[in-house]
């Protein structure tokens, strides 16, 4: 009897799955972004929302959660309801949080893939003010006062930061890292001087280079950037392979349906596909991609191993 009892009540819990996934989505979307407005991740949120809303056909909320190195982002959507009706846009840096928090309240390995948004370059930038030349300028100085030269970022273990450590780690010179919550608050300091160096997308400061509101140093990408082709890379100025590629990411809370997975993932991949938008996109600094949330799976679990070691050679240590 018992055994028939609980068959019938896992007949009735899938069958509401069903149920929930044939008429989701019915309610507003919430998409968190994990970093304040101004940024990239912001920028690109709000960039596919609207044709994300025509595709999934309903209501989709921009909702900004910054802090932590977006953690805290992650952990709100982590906690949800795996319904559907909190997705979360995130990057390189999902499976990296281990290696920052000592007490993490949720697997960032738990989390349910739905597919690529995009990706754009970073890019190294001075205040107008900054006192170095250029890029050897920059490594000279870092060289000959360890630790004396200070860059920001929007955050500990985002490809930015990863990228310029890894830059210092093959030039054997010692950078000190200021982490912000966000691009968007590390632009203004830049722009302010406060801060003299940051590692920023280059989506976030490009009009700023263009008005000569801050000056290039070196973009972090394996080639040159559309959006940018006159900054030349790390590895064109003899500073190494220096990659801080922004991958951009839509996941879901664990234990989100499969067949609202499905749904999610087809209208992320209609939102980007379109010539409109990837040429939109591209005017932004974004280059488009889309896939499956298989793919987005098998790429999420290589990043700890690659850029683990980076985080701890850094001195990264969780807290």
């Amino acid at each position: 009897m018992l055994r028939v009892m609980l068959a019938a009540f896992a007949a009735l819990a899938v069958g509401a799955s069903g149920a929930a996934a044939q008429s989701y989505p019915s309610q507003p979307i919430h998409m968190v972004v994990p970093f304040p407005p101004g940024g990239g991740t912001d920028a690109l949120a709000r960039a596919i929302q609207e044709p994300f809303q025509k595709a999934i056909g309903q209501t989709v909320v921009i909702d900004n959660r910054g802090g932590g190195g977006g953690s805290i982002g992650h952990e709100i959507v982590a906690k949800a309801a795996p319904d559907g009706y909190s997705v979360l846009v995130s990057s390189n840096n999902q499976m990296l949080l281990p290696y920052l928090i000592a007490r993490l309240s949720f697997d960032p390995a738990a989390f349910v893939a739905v597919g690529f948004i995009a990706k754009q370059e970073s890019v190294f930038v001075g205040s107008a003010d900054a006192p170095w030349k250029d890029l050897a300028a920059i490594t000279e100085a870092a060289r000959a006062k360890p630790g004396d030269v200070q860059y920001g970022t929007a955050g500990i273990s985002t490809p930015m930061h990863l990228a310029t450590e890894r830059y210092a780690i093959l030039n054997k010179i010692k950078l000190t890292h200021v982490p912000f919550r966000g691009t968007g608050p590390l632009v203004t300091d830049l722009l302010g001087s406060h801060v003299k160096l940051g590692m920023s997308s280059l989506t976030s400061v490009s009009q700023q280079l263009q008005a000569g509101k801050l000056k290039a140093y070196g973009l972090a990408a394996p080639e040159r950037a559309l959006l940018a082709p006159d900054i030349p890379t790390f590895r064109e100025l003899g500073f190494g392979d220096v990659d801080g590629t922004i991958v951009y990411t839509l996941i879901a809370t664990p234990g989100t349906p499969p067949a609202i997975v499905a749904k999610l993932n087809a209208a992320l991949n209609a939102s980007v596909a379109t010539p409109e938008m990837r040429e939109d996109l591209r005017k932004r600094g974004f280059v488009a991609m889309g896939g499956t949330p298989e793919e987005l799976g098998k790429w999420t679990a290589v990043q700890a191993p690659i850029w683990g070691p980076v985080l701890q050679a850094a001195g990264v240590k969780p807290e």
